[in-house]
């Protein structure tokens, strides 16, 4: 196996749009939150498609953000990206790199590909004189002891709570 780590072009994003496909319906299993509709097939080839590789799309053209592709024999297994932020002024660390949509096709995996991929966007970041770096990752992920492995660590909680039933309770209750 021979991979490629290289940024994503406007060419790639047809295919990198599958493998997102395939990022969105391992979220949809690690938390109910990131269920897709039931159109989902339907509006996977169309609406849906259109709108991430219209993202994609934007964040290509942009000084603040990359997007990396990892190819095996012409193949994307592999993609990921990342961006610049920018907090208010009253924050000493203004600039803060963002890691987002890392994902590594499954057979792919425990290759060394998502830590080439991650090296390569936290050299990007480096380069943009970045010193803080952040992500979200689900806390049933396997891929947390990636992160960690990384030099990644929980310094805040992102919490939910689901309103669907409390207004669902709330619709019974007669006003008075």
């Amino acid at each position: 196996m021979t991979v490629e780590i290289r940024r994503a072009t406007l060419k790639d994003i047809k295919e990198i749009l599958p493998v997102w496909g395939e990022l969105a319906v391992f979220h949809s299993t690690l938390d109910p939150a990131f269920t897709p509709s039931a159109q989902w097939p339907r509006e996977y080839g169309t609406y849906l498609r259109s709108q991430y590789g219209t993202y994609l799309r934007s964040l290509m053209t942009r000084d603040d953000a990359i997007a990396l592709v990892a190819r095996d024999a012409g193949e994307i297994v592999g993609y990921a990206v990342g961006r610049v932020t920018m907090l208010p002024p009253f924050f000493e660390q203004r600039y803060r790199g963002y890691i987002h949509d890392v994902f590594v096709k499954p057979q792919f995996r425990r290759h060394g590909i998502g830590r080439r991929l991650i090296d390569a966007i936290l050299q990007w970041l480096h380069q943009q004189e970045v010193l803080l770096v952040e992500l979200t990752v689900a806390t049933n992920n396997e891929a947390v002891g990636f992160w960690e492995r990384l030099g990644f660590s929980v310094y805040m909680q992102q919490m939910k709570k689901d309103l669907q039933n409390e207004r669902v309770r709330s619709r019974g209750k007669t006003e008075t």
